[in-house]
């Protein structure tokens, strides 16, 4: 018997047949066991508290899922339930449901609902992905609604996959693989998650995930560098104001607030009026709609994005400013949407300019607001980027608002002289006075 570290744990051998167990010395009753497959995963004995000291022995999740640093606290919280006189195992299997009910719809549809329960901004186009789509079939489609989750083979995640492959979206096809590798990896420890209400365990009869053997597209997802020049700036925002130049109104709207507040696309597309102070010139961000989920953020605005913001409440009100067409199976407009909108207008016999797309906006705002004269950290505050070391995140409650309203001005006053068609001073040259 020795400590369960990672580099023993790794280091353990699979028996000849059989299953076979090896015990942690410093928790007594955590160790992990290996089944002949090679399949590792952290369990706990104990024994109830009863007259007839029944010993259990119960599964807390895969090796590969986790360090046995964090298997060992699971146990420890386990241990610490057993001396309060309960029997955790035993309150798993009145909610185990047949296998035969455990459906690749109503898998997916819980791991979805597991992801907005936690505030995951991604949970939308995960939902679309596995269950919605139609232009290409969703996962649930592809895969059988109605077929039982354990039964998906590796085989037929790579057909699904493979259709996104051969229209030429390698990025979608990596997508599309990762959501159903996730989602899978979540029914097989969900059934012994503690943290999960006893009535919505369910044992999905998975014992490994098909999406694990399906080969990663190592080329699919590229580092983008392209950003936006001044002039291009103005020839896309000015395009969204023309209508002849392709955009709609909100889609126009939407290119407009990247280009000004420099916030990610589907944070922008979650904009409620309720959320924006006009008279203050704020744009107060719920943390629900945030990429973590966990923060609220404050953003100035620049006064370049008012009268776009104005146009937008005065149509929708203090609801969502950008809803989805009636009819449309989703309640705002999809990212795609915009994409597709910059990719029409670029199209154009008239418009000659190298391809970019939502999230390349999104970079030139960190590029050209430096050439406005604002400094790095203020820049990374005001997307996100900043306070991800160990004192800002748990120490650092200072109110940068001043600082941010002030390097806002300065990128207002820089689009202003862009959008009027002079030449913006360079990074480092005299800037307008400005007034935050």
């Amino acid at each position: 018997m020795a400590k369960l570290t990672k580099t023993a744990v790794d280091n353990l051998k699979a028996p000849a047949s059989g299953d076979s167990w090896h015990w942690d010395s410093e928790l007594e009753g955590f160790g992990v066991r290996i089944q002949a497959s090679g399949r590792k995963t952290y369990v706990v004995r104990y024994r109830v508290k009863s007259a007839a000291k029944t010993q259990r022995k119960m599964t807390l999740a895969r090796c590969s899922d986790m360090p046995p640093e964090k298997a060992r606290e699971l146990a420890r919280k386990i241990f610490a339930q057993v001396a309060e006189g309960l029997d955790p195992a035993a309150e798993l299997r009145p909610a185990k449901a047949e296998v035969n009910q455990a459906t690749v719809e109503r898998m997916f549809q819980g791991y979805v609902d597991q992801l907005k329960a936690s505030g995951q901004a991604s949970a939308p186009e995960v939902e679309r992905m596995l269950l919605k789509s139609k232009r290409v079939p969703s996962a649930a489609d592809d895969l059988g609604r109605t077929r039982a989750a354990a039964e998906v083979a590796p085989l037929d995640v790579v057909n699904h996959v493979s259709k996104f492959y051969q229209r030429g979206k390698r990025g979608a096809a990596d997508k599309a693989r990762s959501y159903i590798a996730s989602a899978f990896a979540w029914a097989i420890t969900s059934a012994n998650d503690y943290t999960v209400p006893v009535d919505q365990r369910i044992d999905w009869g998975i014992t490994r995930n098909p999406a694990a053997d399906v080969a990663k597209d190592e080329g699919a997802i590229k580092t983008r560098d392209r950003n936006l020049s001044a002039d291009e700036i103005r020839a896309l925002w000015l395009a969204t104001l023309d209508d002849d130049g392709g955009f709609g109104l909100e889609t126009g709207a939407c290119v407009r607030l990247l280009i000004g507040c420099g916030q990610r696309v589907q944070e922008t597309l979650r904009i409620e009026g309720a959320e924006i102070d006009l008279a203050n010139q704020v744009w107060k961000m719920p943390a629900s709609k945030t990429k973590g989920g966990k923060h609220a953020h404050t953003v100035p605005l620049p006064a370049v994005v008012i009268p776009t913001l104005q146009l937008l409440i005065d149509k929708h009100g203090d609801g969502p400013l950008f809803p989805a067409r009636t009819g449309s199976q989703d309640d705002l407009i999809c990212h795609r949407s915009i994409n597709q909108a910059i990719g029409r207008w670029l199209e154009r016999p008239d418009v000659n300019l190298p391809h970019f797309q939502t999230r390349d906006i999104r970079r030139t705002w960190k590029s050209r607001s430096h050439d406005a004269g604002v400094d790095r950290f203020t820049r990374d505050l005001i997307q996100q980027h900043a306070k991800n070391d160990t004192g800002s995140k748990n120490y650092d409650r200072a109110d940068y608002l001043p600082q941010m309203r002030t390097a806002m001005a300065k990128w207002s006053a820089w689009m202003g002289i862009v959008l009027a068609g002079g030449t913006p001073p360079a990074q480092g040259e005299p800037m307008i006075k400005v007034v935050a």
